[in-house]
């Protein structure tokens, strides 16, 4: 095994690791233990962080092309976001008891995968790739934060008594904190459908084609803009609204993986197996 592996098999370990520990200790109410959770997922967000670099070397470009790169790449974003958070508000810590099993199953799912060694062809070649790649990962992290937040929302309103997650702040703080990352989810979400839109003129010579991803990742908009205006016009709050951000997840990450798997499409190429 050689020495990517080997780091990024102990991202793998650690991110586990740090699930279970955040897990437990908000069913526990273990508050040193969340700490010493969050510590662990930093240091697993290090080694990841190393992986990458490692690969990035060897293959000459970022973690953007194959579905190794692309899914564990959403792991990274995903805890580094997580870790962003909690520095800007520790008493989230807890929120990391959602975020980290997603993140160790975007690890996992793709380390059941070979990693892809394709490079980068002429028609991708073009710092509009890189950009666009950008903000779609900056997208997925505020989406899982935003998911994260509405399933510990719901859980605790609807049992007022439930012993989880008592370090959290209250509920009027975990519901404007979700809507302020759909909010940023739905502004990245816009400026990465733009720049794909210019990206794709300059390789492929038209601005929309209503290839299946391109197609879908506007339904994926279409949603939060409703998800939004939900919220701002029709006072959508609390449940409800956590309702709506948790269906809405499941539809973006099919649009950004899981479309190829059943429908040919010119973007197909990024997620090569």
């Amino acid at each position: 095994m050689d020495i990517y592996s080997i780091v990024l098999w102990g991202a793998v370990v650690l991110y586990a690791l740090s699930a279970l520990g955040l897990i437990g200790s908000s069913v526990f109410h273990a508050k040193h233990f969340v700490a010493l959770s969050f510590y662990v997922a930093c240091i697993g967000l290090a080694l990841q962080t190393t992986a990458i670099g490692l690969r990035w070397v060897e293959v000459g470009h970022g973690p953007y092309i194959g579905f190794f790169d692309a899914v564990s790449s959403f792991a990274f974003v995903s805890v580094f976001t997580y870790v962003g958070l909690v520095l800007w508000r520790p008493s989230l810590k807890e929120v990391g008891a959602v975020i980290m099993p997603i993140s160790f199953m975007f690890l996992g799912v793709a380390m059941m995968t070979s990693p892809s060694d394709m490079g980068i062809t002429p028609a991708l070649a073009s710092i509009w790739l890189i950009v666009h790649v950008f903000f779609a990962k900056i997208a997925v992290a505020t989406m899982v934060v935003a998911f994260a937040l509405a399933i510990i929302y719901v859980m605790r309103d609807k049992n007022k008594e439930i012993s989880m997650f008592k370090q959290l702040p209250d509920q009027g703080v975990l519901d404007i904190t979700m809507f302020r990352f759909v909010a940023v989810s739905f502004i990245v979400w816009t400026i990465m459908i733009i720049i794909g839109a210019i990206w794709a003129n300059e390789a492929w010579g038209r601005y929309w084609g209503w290839d299946p991803i391109e197609t879908w990742s506007l339904i994926a908009w279409l949603i939060y803009a409703i998800c939004l205006h939900l919220r701002l016009t029709r006072g959508w709050r609390g449940r409800r609204f956590a309702y709506v951000i948790i269906g809405s997840l499941p539809l973006v990450l099919f649009a950004l993986i899981g479309v190829p798997f059943f429908w040919s499409s010119i973007h197909a190429a990024y997620l090569s197996l």
